[in-house]
């Protein structure tokens, strides 16, 4: 359960030199929650953090820490308010870990003092959490990037802040030290801590953040639950990515796979073909149809198919049916309509029942050029409907092939060209 708000922009313009970057930011971080930033490099995720900090310059609105505004707030009260995990870690100087994580409690030494038994159980606390204790008397200078990054996570924690500003905190961690991180990042706010992060990782993102907001174009929009924010127009929007967004089988968490970018869709207008497919058997062709330039419709899928998940990804029109459920009469016109419009048909191989045959029928009769995948043997569970429209099809002059490339042949010489 969230609390008080540790951390707010109140219509914040934030950038560097005379640059904004970020305008009218607005933006609640309460203790107990995770926030999450995401965007395309250079939208200015990091300027909004680094504007908490000082290192990047907040033109107009306000920040405020505690509810009180930074203008009020010195740079050493801070510094021992907010902890910071910064996106590029350097160890300019030779000297132990231990030291660099015990930088972490100097906003709260007096000036000239030494750090007490307090200060070293913080850093011993800290360097425990993050599984770094070992490292405590190597040199920083000679670690690697990912012991340097948790170093400085430890850093952060040393300092015991109420607000933990994270850019890219795992960016060169192994899978183990990954999770270790971020799990630990949950459990912090799950014990009152108020963090807003920056991801790349949007399945991430999705897994550890109770609310996400994105930042592009100069904007920062409203943070809500990932399921709210990580949806295929936003990827395509933002990212220029067509992707299946889904739900994790194992975490319940917004997931998501990039099918391909819109840059690398070919620019030359093809035609048009119609793919019969279902149960996941025409994603693959359905992709590279679209990445050659074609423009793809599909028979009738079920929703939360894996065909009928990439379609949306891709933008490919079809009839629309609910999970498991046979096709009406809207549908099979809807498919119809969609087969009259195609160069071509392909039906691919999947298995024909009682509730999606009329798919098949919509193809073979469509008086298109048919591809036909495979053989119908053993996927005709439609009482012979299906091997008795296969046939149709065969002695229409549809041509029977054997996989995806022979598909891309055969339309490639319909189309005069190389797919």
């Amino acid at each position: 359960m969230t609390g008080a708000t540790l951390l707010r922009y109140r219509a914040a313009a934030v950038g560097y030199g005379s640059e904004n970057v970020v305008r009218q930011a607005e933006l609640s971080v309460h203790a107990g929650e995770v926030v999450g930033l995401i965007g395309p490099n250079g939208a200015g995720k990091s300027t909004l953090l680094r504007a908490v900090t000082g290192d990047s310059v907040l033109f107009s609105g306000s920040i405020e820490l505690g509810g009180r505004s930074l203008s009020t707030i010195s740079t050493l009260e801070r510094a021992a308010l907010v902890g910071v995990v910064p996106q590029q870690v350097i160890a300019e100087f030779s000297f132990p870990a231990r030291e660099f994580v015990e930088m972490g409690r100097h906003p709260h030494l007096p000036r000239f003092s030494r750090p007490g038994p307090a200060d070293a159980a913080a850093v011993e606390r800290a360097m425990a959490l993050t599984d770094t204790t070992h490292l405590a008397e190597k040199p920083v200078d000679a670690l690697s990037g990912g012991d340097l990054q948790r170093l400085a996570f430890a850093q952060a924690l040393a300092t015991e802040p109420s607000v933990l500003l994270l850019d890219e905190p795992v960016s060169h961690l192994d899978l183990n030290h990954r999770m270790q991180v971020l799990d630990l990042t949950r459990q912090l706010a799950d014990e009152g801590m108020a963090v807003l992060a920056v991801f790349h990782d949007l399945d991430l993102a999705a897994r550890y953040a109770d609310r996400i907001a994105v930042v592009a174009g100069g904007a920062l929009s409203a943070a809500e639950p990932p399921i709210r924010i990580i949806t295929t127009d936003t990827l395509r929007t933002v990212f220029g990515v067509r992707a299946v967004v889904g739900t994790d089988p194992v975490t319940g968490s917004v997931s998501v796979t990039p099918v391909l970018r819109d840059g690398a869709v070919a620019v030359r207008d093809r035609g048009r073909v119609h793919v019969v497919g279902g149960s996941g058997v025409a994603a693959p062709l359905m992709r590279r149809l679209v990445l050659a330039g074609w423009t793809v419709s599909a028979g009738a899928l079920n929703a939360g198919d894996a065909d009928a998940m990439l379609a949306d990804a891709l933008g490919v029109e079809y009839p629309r049916i609910p999970p498991f459920a046979p096709m009406d009469s809207a549908s099979a016109i809807h498919a119809a309509q969609l087969a009259d419009k195609a160069s071509a048909i392909v039906v691919c191989e999947v298995p024909f029942g009682h509730g999606n045959v009329d798919n098949l029928l919509v193809a073979v009769r469509a008086g298109r050029p048919l591809v036909l995948v495979g053989d119908i043997a053993g996927r005709d569970f439609a009482g012979g409907a299906a091997q008795s429209y296969w046939t149709e099809a065969l002695a229409a002059g549809a041509r029977q092939v054997a996989d995806t490339d022979e598909v891309l042949d055969a339309l490639a010489q319909w189309d005069n060209a190389v797919v």
